[in-house]
């Protein structure tokens, strides 16, 4: 795990070496990891974007845990990378989320949990925006797992829900199928990291090249940030 982040700004923070380490550290209070943005800088021409997706156990950020996540790295419209993976997890997956996700116990079982794949996952997020459909719920999630760490996260994050919100008023519901719908997108899969993922990709381009034609600087995405 550490050798995956050796050459990252998080290294130091989640792995500082032993001679860097103050008494302090060892009695290992809170670390953070925080990226800010100048109000004035260019989110979608100059800035890397990870739109990001959970799939968890429950809605309880601490007592449920993610069992699948998928982040795609976007850079000036284009995905350059992604990063998916399926998590085990300590609560029993619902006949309820089974039948929504599509995920089973079987398909989890033996695979790393959330908690170990977090470094390689703060890694890909790295000096970049992050973009979730309900982003709130996501960061929920996230800031609980590196909560376990030690670690207090704080990062930029635009909610397309919110951006449907204010782009988009007539629109009765501002789901993901209802927004797919409305632009004419279909699923890779629903319910699934990944599938999810791209659809709200599509979406966010939707609504900057027509709605939100205006929308330029972090300044200008400050009422769609997560909480």
């Amino acid at each position: 795990m550490q050798g995956s982040l050796a050459t990252s700004m998080f290294s130091r923070v989640l792995f500082p070496p032993p001679e860097e380490r103050t008494e302090i550290e060892e009695l290992n209070l809170r670390r953070s990891l925080r990226y800010s943005l100048r109000p004035d800088q260019r989110i979608l021409e100059d800035q890397d974007l990870v739109i990001f997706d959970f799939e968890t156990t429950g809605l309880d950020y601490e007592r449920d845990r993610i069992i699948e996540f998928a982040a795609l790295r976007v850079r000036g419209g284009e995905i350059v990378g992604e990063h998916w993976s399926l998590c085990s997890s300590p609560v029993i997956l619902s006949e309820q989320i089974q039948k929504l996700t599509g995920i089973t116990p079987e398909m989890i079982e033996g695979k790393p949990d959330f908690q170990e794949e977090l470094p390689s996952f703060l890694s890909f997020i790295e000096n970049s925006v992050l973009v979730a459909h309900n982003a709130d719920f996501d960061i929920g999630f996230l800031k609980s797992a590196c909560n376990r760490m030690g670690l207090d996260f704080e990062w930029p994050c635009i909610c397309t829900l919110k951006l449907a919100r204010e782009l988009l008023p007539d629109l009765e519901r501002k789901n993901l199928d209802t927004l797919a719908e409305h632009y004419g997108l279909t699923f890779e899969a629903r319910h699934r990291s990944i599938g999810d993922a791209k659809v709200t990709l599509a979406v966010l381009n939707q609504m900057i090249e027509n709605e939100g034609s205006t929308l330029r600087t972090w300044k200008d995405f400050q009422p769609f940030k997560s909480q």
